[in-house]
């Protein structure tokens, strides 16, 4: 039995590139399992040299291969409410991605082209003009790197990961690859690692943004807004074979939008973990995190976030039964304080609805916060997937409009999810979404409609999709 004391020292982020991360955690006894028991027959004395094997020397790999996504959508009420004379959108999208990955004892490599464009968005013919090529300032230029990194190993257990990478941390609400998306999402940082193989990983992450090579000062102005740094503190425990710890604190730094104070950051903090039990065909988690600090414009922040959920997995079925509470501040009190709780870099497509009505916070709410229970349905055997999510939405605190309060009930949600995958390389995923809103809903998400224009907002919003993934792998080299 070895004893693990886990120290981090406050650092002071406005004259740094680091920000204080808040992490105390007392000592923990971690069992180091070891299944080799020496048996009482062993013979201490040692086999003739020619006899002994020698371990073979670790191999080096590079594998080619290929993440392709084409997505044909019916939008009428994703991501907004339409109005009941309003078309329906129908676009097609697809991503495609080039991966090369190098995995050595001392040095992984990886490296992710990314092209990710509407059909049509950009045409291959644009900017020809008989023999003369000119490019338009509204040409589109969708292909960058989507990861690009490498990671050396000190030991067997400590790495370090430099680059342009995806950042998932425990469930993916505060932060995400956000694979929904077209594009995805990764973040240029640094992420020391420790792993020790059993049952104890902790991570340290750090970015720091500037739009370009500045030779004087560090005034960050992105074309979409973003953080200027961000440290976060992972850390993931298996206490027990039953039992699991995870603890996520995190400090963000947005530069103040007055031109004139760039040089002064307003740091949000968040802190909190998720306690899971597991045991035969149960699972019960806790979630929970405290936000504090100041939000993005300076104001006070004071904000929090609970996830209870209880799953119930029988042969092919799974049960899910739960609720995200994302607190709000009360318009009628008007509160010096920012009471909204933001899920950082997360993803939302996966837990409050399909729909994506409720996925940037806190703007798609107005500030009222948000109460989300929710109980999912899926059945999987085979090469087959079917999965029924249901989601009830209300505000979590009262919401004025035009000067009176409003039902806290803002409406139901349906959603119909559908895989096939033929083989490993394929997916085919059908979805079809929609909801039942209430005038609340209306009110809250457009707070400037006329009283006598919210009965013309459709109240079954619909979102129907097909997807087609292809995952090969071209090739892979022994070196």
């Amino acid at each position: 039995m070895e004893k693990i004391h886990l120290f981090m020292a406050h650092v002071n982020h406005l004259k740094s590139l680091f920000i204080l991360v808040a992490l105390a955690l007392g000592t923990a006894t971690v069992k180091a399992q070891n299944n080799t028991v020496p048996s009482p027959l062993d013979t201490t004395k040692k086999p003739p040299a020619d006899t002994v094997k020698k371990p073979s020397a670790p191999q080096s790999t590079l594998t080619f291969g290929l993440d392709m996504r084409t997505r044909f959508e019916v939008r009428h009420g994703y991501r907004a409410l339409p109005i009941e004379d309003t078309t329906a959108a129908f676009l097609i999208s697809q991503r495609t991605r080039f991966n090369v990955d190098f995995k050595s004892k001392n040095l992984d490599v990886f490296l992710s082209l990314q092209d990710a464009r509407v059909w049509g968005q950009q045409d291959p013919r644009e900017g020809q003009t008989g023999t003369s090529t000119t490019v338009t300032p509204t040409t589109t230029f969708a292909t960058y790197f989507f990861e690009a990194y490498a990671e050396p190993h000190f030991t067997d257990k400590f790495s370090v990961r430099i680059g342009r990478q995806r950042v998932i941390y425990d469930n993916q609400r505060l932060f995400a690859e956000n694979d929904w998306r077209l594009p995805g999402n990764s973040h240029d940082a640094i992420r020391l690692i420790y792993n020790n193989k059993i049952n104890f990983t902790t991570e340290l992450l750090a970015a720091f943004n500037q739009s370009g090579e500045n030779l004087f000062s560090t005034k960050y102005q992105p074309l979409v807004p973003n953080y200027k740094s961000l440290v976060v503190s992972y850390l993931n425990w298996k206490i027990t074979d039953k039992f699991a710890l995870t603890t996520l604190n995190t400090a963000d730094g947005y530069q103040s939008s007055d031109p004139a104070k760039y040089t002064t950051s307003y740091e949000r903090y968040t802190v909190g973990g998720r306690l899971e039990y597991s045991s035969y065909h149960w699972y019960l988690t806790f979630s929970g995190y405290k936000q504090f600090g100041k939000d993005s414009v300076g104001k006070k922040l004071d904000a929090y976030y609970i996830q209870p959920e209880i799953k119930y997995t029988g042969g092919s079925l799974t049960v899910r039964l739960g609720m995200e509470y994302l607190s709000g501040a009360d318009s009628s009190t008007h509160p010096a304080e920012d009471k909204n709780f933001v899920p950082l870099y997360g993803v939302a497509h996966r837990f409050m609805g399909n729909l994506d009505l409720f996925a940037t916070f806190p703007s798609d709410v107005n500030g009222a916060g948000l109460l989300n229970p929710y109980l999912f349905f899926q059945y999987q055997k085979n090469k087959i997937s079917l999965r029924i999510e249901n989601h009830l939405f209300y505000s979590q605190s009262q919401f004025l409009f035009k000067g009176s309060p409003i039902d806290k009930y803002l409406g139901f949600e349906n959603d119909w999810r559908f895989n096939y995958k033929p083989s490993k390389i394929t997916d085919l995923e059908i979805g079809f979404c929609w909801a039942s809103v209430t005038n609340s809903m209306v009110y809250i998400k457009n707070s400037k409609v006329a009283s006598a224009d919210v009965g013309r907002y459709s109240k079954t919003p619909y979102f129907f999709y097909t997807s087609l993934r292809l995952t090969p792998t071209f090739g892979k080299i022994t070196l």
